[in-house]
């Protein structure tokens, strides 16, 4: 089966069977590790959401996000992946206590006036400080109401909240913007990261990124990294941190915790 097939076949499941009665039945959380690019040192995790429908099999991701949003059960599909993630996080922080967890953020949830507070309780259920988790919302959202963007960022990183632009080279992000922000940290984008040795266009995106995160204090990460020229190339170039599958691969958290050990 082609995977245009596929994507025909799981949208109508996905449309029928994502409710919030199945989000804690269903859904699972898989970690892909976060190195410094230099030091290669693990210094955090990102989150992602994975749906595995007892009879029709695995559901794509870009699949059922853009559903749950339709159908307005985004925030409580990313607080359900939160309250499974935060505990297994909090236990690793007993040996790594400097990790960060990063999780997608849909814009429609930046938009929804609860969705902060519960955020910042669900952190006080778990005992995990707000600061350890970075919130990563695609760069294609900015240019929709920018002002009005901003303020409600503002209002998440007051509460402590770390914030990253993610996708970076896949929109019109400007200089000015980026300061407004006010951003922990710039993701560049997996398609600018895999044409670095063969396009100049990719080499000026990355240059972009990473004077921009100089000239206003942010990091910068390198995602799609998959190979061990990629990686000293971004690590050469100036790249704060990367993650990709030449780090690993996305793992459920009994395959992560051995992936740890073997790293220390």
């Amino acid at each position: 089966m082609t995977s245009e097939q596929t994507k025909i076949l799981t949208m109508p499941i996905a449309k029928k069977h994502l409710s919030a009665d199945l989000l804690q039945e269903q859904f699972s959380v898989a970690y892909q590790p976060r190195q410094l690019a230099t030091s290669r040192r693990i210094v955090g995790l990102e989150i992602f959401a994975r749906w595995e429908h007892p009879k029709y099999g695995f559901i794509p991701p870009a699949d059922f996000i853009h559903i749950a949003e339709k159908r307005d059960v985004i925030d409580q599909l990313t607080l359900q992946i939160l309250h499974q993630a935060l505990p297994e996080f909090k236990r690793l922080l007993l040996q790594r206590p400097a990790l960060t967890l990063s999780v997608n953020i849909s814009p429609l949830s930046f938009k929804h006036s609860n969705f902060l507070d519960s955020l910042i309780a669900i952190c006080e259920d778990y005992g995990i400080s707000p600061n350890q988790i970075i919130l990563d919302f695609s760069e294609a959202v900015v240019s929709d109401d920018i002002d009005t963007f901003i303020d409600l960022i503002k209002q998440f990183r007051v509460a402590g909240f770390k914030i990253a632009l993610d996708d970076f080279g896949t929109g019109d992000t400007t200089s000015v913007i980026i300061e407004r922000l006010h951003l922990h940290e710039i993701k560049v984008d997996i398609s600018v990261t895999q044409q670095l040795t063969l396009s100049k266009e990719s080499e000026f995106l990355v240059k972009a990124a990473i004077r921009l995160a100089q000239q206003t204090g942010a990091l910068t990460t390198a995602e799609g990294v998959e190979n061990e020229e990629t990686l000293d190339i971004v690590a050469e170039m100036g790249f704060d941190m990367v993650q990709g599958f030449q780090i690993s691969k996305p793992m459920f958290i009994d395959e992560l915790n051995a992936w740890l050990k073997e790293q220390s």
